[in-house]
């Protein structure tokens, strides 16, 4: 079967597939979308795909991915370009580095979101807010 992609488009089908009971210890790269319902440990990469974790997926990784939605566990930094989702299934256990970020009403997250660019130091951030004009100065 020959799979063409209008440039552009994002793919809705699940090109890649790890079922329960698959066991993967190492680095998974993946391009689209991949579903883990099994278990990972080491790290998983994709530039802009999406990663969904099935509600028995169990990912004990650094994750990197264009989005991520966790209805199973993660247990690591998820790194996410879009949005990571969090559905009431779903426990993260780690730091989440996105712009957008969703959890659902009976979720677990332990962890910290930072939703600003990664790659800002802190002081450049303090140095924005200084250059605010305060809402008190401001004149009718």
């Amino acid at each position: 079967m020959k799979f063409s992609k209008v440039q552009g488009e994002v793919p809705s089908d699940i090109r890649g597939f790890l079922g329960e009971g698959t066991i993967i210890t190492g680095e998974v790269k993946f391009t689209e979308i991949l579903r883990v319902d099994g278990q990972v440990s080491g790290k998983v990469i994709s530039d802009s795909g999406s990663l969904l974790i099935g509600e028995h997926g169990h990912v004990k990784a650094s994750i990197e991915a264009g989005s991520v939605s966790v209805s199973g566990t993660v247990e690591g930094t998820i790194n996410a370009k879009n949005k990571v989702e969090i559905h009431a299934t779903g426990r993260v256990y780690g730091d989440v580095y996105t712009p957008t970020l969703i959890i659902e009403h009976g979720a677990i997250f332990d962890g910290k979101c930072h939703m600003g660019d990664r790659e800002e130091s802190p002081s450049a951030k303090n140095l924005k807010s200084i250059d605010a004009k305060p809402l008190a100065q401001e004149t009718a």
